[in-house]
């Protein structure tokens, strides 16, 4: 494996409490990756960024992932380098809010960053070149992950990169996609080809892709699929895994990388995240590689209407719609919402009027590829939507959040049913990934 230099910000993650989960409170940043190669025995050093009043539980805590080099190149005052986080599974936005994030400035030591490892650097709000400036081997192979920087940043580094990972919940990919229509993965990587080797771009819960610009060849693996309790630094496990080189060929990294990701989501607890990835080692790679996992690339998942079947009134909350509709929209799907598109209907409307109400909702209906049901209470245009979709064959999933659905007739007509958005939201990537 190749030893890893980690260098970037260490930050305090603190996930909010709400009605399910309680307060949760680590350290994040690089620490993310650390715990990563902590967990597959990689020898690493740590170079990071923090306020002072961090640095001696840095020291400690990291004496427990294998008890690296560590060695501080800034020092962040003004801000104490803490991130809220309202959403840590990303159904949707995860609603990121780093304190003072506007107030932060960075005083850099001027000792140089001397290493033979390859280095790994996770982007934050620092200067890159003044980081870069201070690495010592000039022929070292340096990496990284963009984040919410923009695609300026690489033009004044006058550094080409080995690998470059972007997310499809990055900024820079966000203003990509708004400012081109029709999404190609060969045209995004272009713009990536002065700067780097290879451009990775992980897709969330559908899979990553990366273009390899010496081979000019793309390579996809699919992600794979376990309950998740949280996607804090999930991407940043998966490049450090990458980064690692455990095997000796493109696919089978990124096949184990999507592995330990995947455990890395289903736990907040590292001597378990630990112990799993000691199983995943043992497994011969042909065999993980032969697993079927879930692949839906981004541009895709727009051509999948999902009709929300729900009393999406103005007398209703609607809350729980809402929520499921951006989650949707924020994975690139097409929710439709017919009372929204058609107009709700009022009881004083002539029977012309209803009927065609009635007629518009089929025919969006008859648009969609795959229903999700609301249930807020027993609504009879909810169960009868219900109804017809399952004469029509169509996977249909029930989001259940009061645990009403009890009829069988009811419960045998679907596909799925649960009282999780999460567990909703995946349940329509697998579906998706089908259809």
């Amino acid at each position: 494996m190749n030893n890893i230099c980690l260098l970037g910000d260490i930050m305090v993650d603190v996930t909010l409490k709400n009605s399910k989960d309680d307060l949760k409170m680590r350290l994040g940043g690089i620490i993310h990756s650390a715990r990563a190669l902590w967990a597959v025995s990689n020898k690493y050093e740590i170079a990071y960024i923090s306020p002072e009043y961090l640095d001696e539980r840095i020291k400690t805590f990291t004496e427990t992932l294998g008890n690296p080099v560590t060695f501080k190149i800034a020092t962040t005052t003004n801000s104490p380098n803490i991130i809220l986080i309202s959403e840590p599974k990303e159904i949707g936005d995860q609603g990121y809010e780093l304190l003072l994030r506007d107030e932060i400035i960075f005083d850099y030591n001027n000792d140089p960053v001397i290493t033979e490892n390859r280095i790994l650097i996770t982007l934050g709000q620092f200067d890159i070149q003044e980081v870069l400036s201070k690495v010592k081997n000039k022929k070292q192979k340096i990496s990284l992950e963009l984040g919410e920087n923009s695609i300026e940043v690489l033009k004044v580094t006058q550094t080409r990169f080995e690998n470059i990972y972007v997310s499809t919940s990055s900024k820079i990919f966000k203003k990509f996609i708004t400012n081109n229509d029709n999404f190609s993965f060969e045209e995004f990587a272009s713009f990536f080809e002065p700067h780097c080797n290879q451009l990775i771009l992980k897709e969330n819960r559908g899979g990553t892709r990366l273009y390899s610009f010496n081979e000019k060849k793309v390579y996809q693996v699919s992600s794979q699929t376990k309950p998740v309790v949280h996607s804090v630094g999930v991407g940043d496990v998966f490049n450090a895994i990458f980064e690692s080189e455990i095997y000796n060929n493109i696919f089978d990294n990124l096949t184990i990388a999507s592995f330990i990701a995947m455990e890395y989501a289903s736990t907040t607890f590292p001597n378990n995240f630990k112990e799993a990835v000691n199983r995943y080692m043992e497994i011969p790679i042909e065999n993980l590689r032969n697993l079927t996992g879930i692949t839906l690339n981004w541009e895709k998942r727009s051509n999948i209407n999902i009709y929300l079947a729900a009393p999406d009134f103005d007398f209703v909350d609607t809350n729980h719609i809402d929520l499921l509709f951006q989650a949707l929209q924020y994975h690139n799907f097409r929710p439709r919402r017919p009372i929204k598109e058609n107009g709700q209907m009022n009881e004083d409307d002539s029977e012309d009027q209803k009927k065609q109400i009635y007629q518009n909702d089929m025919k969006i209906l008859n648009e969609c590829q795959l229903m999700i049901a609301t249930l807020l209470y027993n609504d009879p245009g909810t169960l009868v939507e219900i109804g017809i979709a399952s004469e029509k064959r169509m996977p249909i999933i029930i989001f259940d959040p009061y645990d009403i659905a009890k009829n069988c007739m009811l419960t045998n007509s679907v596909t799925f049913i649960s009282n999780n958005m999460d567990e909703v939201v995946s349940e329509v990537f697998q579906l998706s990934s089908k259809l």
